[in-house]
């Protein structure tokens, strides 16, 4: 569906009036995000724009599967500790309809940081990161891997520079947002059509290519993911993709192409952490390094 017009800041303070100082800061894939107060706490408040009830029922087991998904990722990020991953705010999700229009509204916490995706392309081009900067986005990451999966068998499905906020801080200095297709491997899917993938490609794992993937897919797909991103920031480049080409080219080479190494990219880092990023991109899971509290403790230890 195509997303609608915003509601006015008046429908909006009708709809949630416990939500105030309501400024736009993103629209995209069905959401709106704002900076608000919420208790006197500034927050971001995400309204998501509701498929219609449909006349069809694949047009109703859609909807059913779009506010089933938002559910979830509700759900998983109130049942979260870790700091890597975001947190809820004060409002809890409520459905309402404004105009036409059906919504989910519910609020997180105001990241202040900007993307590893706009990192990554502003212009002029940064000064590249550290070695122990990419070690922390990798580490970061690996946490919030670890909490996913450990407590709730879950893969995020979605990590990508996009959904990583910078946050620079002692002790939590990377973010990981968004779990709207994270899967969990214990709850039913919600999914309609199971031969449907849902992942950004260029940083979709192999195996999420494969038939009947989700039979053996687990946390080793987020170590890849986790990889190519941390690969990415590094660099400034994708370690298969190459800017503008035709999708099909770049799933081509997910399947079959070796990635760059990183020391080809990064002389100056060392040679172990290089040598485990390249092994978190090979192309079968059993070869990724999948000892994460292992991983974290001698990455930090290096610190």
């Amino acid at each position: 569906m195509a997303l609608p017009p915003p509601p006015t800041v008046l429908q909006l303070a009708a709809a949630f009036p416990e939500v105030t100082n309501l400024q736009h800061k993103a629209t995209g894939g069905f959401k709106y995000v704002y900076q608000c107060e919420i208790n006197g706490v500034t927050e971001a408040f995400k309204l998501l724009a509701l498929p219609t009830v449909g006349k069809t029922d694949s047009e109703r087991a859609a909807r059913r599967e779009y506010i089933g998904r938002a559910h979830r990722e509700i759900t998983l990020l109130g049942q979260c500790t870790a700091p890597e991953l975001v947190k809820l705010g004060g409002l809890s999700p409520r459905e309402v309809t404004i105009g036409d229009i059906d919504y989910l509204g519910y609020s997180e916490e105001f990241l202040v940081g900007e993307s590893v995706q706009d990192f990554i392309d502003k212009d002029p081009r940064p000064q590249p990161p550290s070695e122990q900067e990419a070690k922390q986005l990798f580490i970061s990451l690996l946490k919030a891997i670890k909490e996913l999966w450990g407590k709730f068998e879950t893969v995020h499905r979605d990590i990508k520079p996009l959904n990583i906020v910078m946050l620079g801080r002692p002790g939590r200095p990377f973010v990981l947002l968004d779990l709207g297709i994270a899967y969990q491997t214990r709850e039913p899917g919600l999914t309609v059509d199971p031969a449907i993938r849902l992942a950004t490609l260029p940083y979709m794992a192999p195996e999420m290519l494969q038939m009947n993937f989700r039979q053996a897919l687990d946390f080793r797909a987020d170590i890849y993911t986790a990889g190519m991103t941390t690969f990415e920031y590094a660099t400034f480049t994708h370690a298969l993709q190459y800017r503008q080409e035709d999708p099909h080219r770049t799933l081509s080479r997910i399947l079959r192409q070796s990635p760059t190494p990183l020391r080809s990219m990064r002389p100056d880092f060392s040679e172990a952490f290089c040598r485990l990023i390249d092994q978190t991109l090979k192309k079968s899971p059993p070869l990724r390094p999948s000892n994460l509290s292992a991983i974290v403790a001698r990455l930090e230890a290096e610190l």
